[in-house]
């Protein structure tokens, strides 16, 4: 299929994007891979009348270490977070992450920050427009309805990405930047929970980059997905978990994070009970998955059944769980 017209902008300097943004006033967007963008736009998803590429902006690259702090640019491509000592040593849970979400090819195209900021999917959604004409609009391309769930009065798709799950989990914290204004939010805060804008970024907005604080030594990560294709898919459901051990083996904190449930990421609440003060051997598994079950709703809208997906989602969850809970588990040398 051939991609819609459109005008594009190349600047050099994150100011001249920016400015670009502003100019456009909401019918620019940015490009930064285009793994996720280009598919939508030969769909016919979106035709914006101009793309902004933020490709020759090469202070927008790179993962450097400052003041117990790990900065990377948003437009640093997923196969520098794999070949990264700075991420092997200190964040597995996003190196596996980021492994994850396809083969070479798509790991040199895809970006931090493109990666994140990735529109939500559903069966019913990600189709040709000739597909799509059979069928009266959903929710998400401006219709009244969910053919997913066709009582329901809301959108259903699902936010698929892989890294955002692992971020979420280590406390990770993106710069957004607009023209004159720049600020600070968690990657948790970037997801407004609804399938039809599921990330909350004003139309001039950028994420020019991330941070996170460097682990304690007795901290661990994991990441894990399922997914019918390894080279290609999106996850089905995925899970990423941080923990921190003290020195008599048993778990003080601990962060479990959900991912390809809803529109955004989920943080498993209350979870500490389950875990702290406990060693590995002591936490109830069965108890958790209950409650993790409890808060799910997976409806038919990926490739795989909801039912069948949320089984699977407390297994996901309890593997990345104790992966997280192994000691030196996911410290990975390239």
């Amino acid at each position: 299929m051939r991609l819609p017209h459109f005008d594009l902008r190349q600047p050099s300097t994150v100011e001249e994007a920016l400015s670009l943004m502003e100019e456009f006033r909401g019918s620019a967007l940015a490009l930064a891979g285009g793994t996720d963008l280009i598919p939508l736009m030969r769909y016919r998803l979106e035709v914006p009348s101009t793309l902004v590429s933020l490709q020759k902006v090469d202070c927008l690259k790179g993962i450097s270490l400052q003041d117990g702090r790990v900065f990377i640019g948003a437009m640093t491509p997923l196969a520098d977070l794999v070949s990264s000592s700075i991420i092997s040593d200190n964040f597995p849970a996003l190196l596996q992450a980021a492994r994850a979400v396809g083969a070479p090819p798509i790991l040199n195209l895809a970006t931090v920050g493109g990666n994140i900021c990735q529109n939500s999917r559903c069966l019913y959604y990600n189709q040709s427009r000739t597909w799509r004409l059979e069928r009266p609009a959903c929710f998400k391309a401006g219709g009244n309805v969910c053919h997913a769930v066709p009582k329901g009065n809301k959108c259903f798709s699902v936010y698929s990405g892989d890294l955002a799950p692992a971020l979420v989990a280590l406390d990770a914290v993106a710069a957004v930047e607009k023209r004159g204004r720049s600020r600070s939010v968690s990657i948790e805060e970037l997801f407004s929970g609804n399938g039809l804008h599921p990330i909350a970024l004003g139309k001039e907005e950028l994420v020019t980059g991330v941070a996170i604080l460097l682990p304690e030594k007795s901290s661990n990560s994991s990441y894990m997905k399922m997914r019918a294709r390894p080279s290609i898919d999106y996850p089905l459901v995925s899970a990423a978990a941080c923990a921190t051990r003290g020195g008599n083996g048993k778990i003080e904190k601990i962060r479990l994070v959900l991912g390809a449930v809803g529109p955004s990421p989920v943080v498993v609440g209350d979870v500490g009970r389950f875990f702290e003060g406990k060693t590995l051997d002591e936490v109830d598994f069965d108890a958790l998955s209950e409650i993790i079950g409890k808060g799910a709703r997976m409806v038919d809208n990926l490739t795989f059944p909801g039912s069948y997906r949320k089984a699977m989602l407390s297994v996901i969850a309890e593997k990345a769980v104790r992966a997280a809970l192994r000691p030196g588990a996911g410290k990975e040398k390239q």
